[in-house]
């Protein structure tokens, strides 16, 4: 793919964004990235985040992964090396993490951005317990409950029918 702001170059850099609910998506060259400002934010993150380099004797007991992998393996390649090393280094990663997802918490996707759907076969057994719920709150004489029951159950039978 070529690069959609200098059309010369290969596309190495995909950008997607996001402008008042429009997602747009980009594909650029190296270069057109740096002078837009998407580098590789690990590098460019790392490099103010790596105390470590400050510090000579610290140099030598770089802590690393139990794959293997360093800060500096991850800064250098942009990859992490597997997901233990999420929690090594967690204290160096959880800003890049924000920065780039602008959250450190997953919040997933559903199916056409739909909540999940309730299978067919659990809604039915809540339709046999809201009504066994609602029979036993009448003999109970708690018409309340029963209400709220049968308006349960109403909506289950609706949603049943879908």
């Amino acid at each position: 793919m070529i690069c959609q702001a200098c059309g010369k170059r290969n596309a190495t850099t995909h950008v997607k964004t996001v402008v008042n609910g429009e997602l747009a998506e980009y594909s650029l060259c190296g270069e057109c990235a740096r002078k837009l400002g998407y580098g590789n934010l690990f590098a460019e993150l790392g490099r103010g985040l790596n105390l470590l380099r400050l510090d000579p004797q610290k140099l030598q007991e770089e802590e690393r992964c139990t794959c293997g992998a360093t800060w500096d393996d991850i800064v250098r390649t942009g990859r992490v090396g597997c997901a233990e090393c999420y929690e090594t280094f967690y204290t160096r990663l959880l800003p890049v993490v924000e920065q780039i997802h602008g959250s450190s918490r997953h919040r997933g996707k559903t199916p056409d951005g739909n909540p999940l759907q309730i299978s067919q076969e659990k809604k039915s057994g809540m339709l046999l317990a809201k009504k066994q719920q609602l029979k036993e709150a009448i003999e109970a004489e708690n018409f309340e409950d029963a209400v709220t029951l049968r308006d349960e159950i109403r909506m289950l039978e609706a949603k049943h029918d879908e």
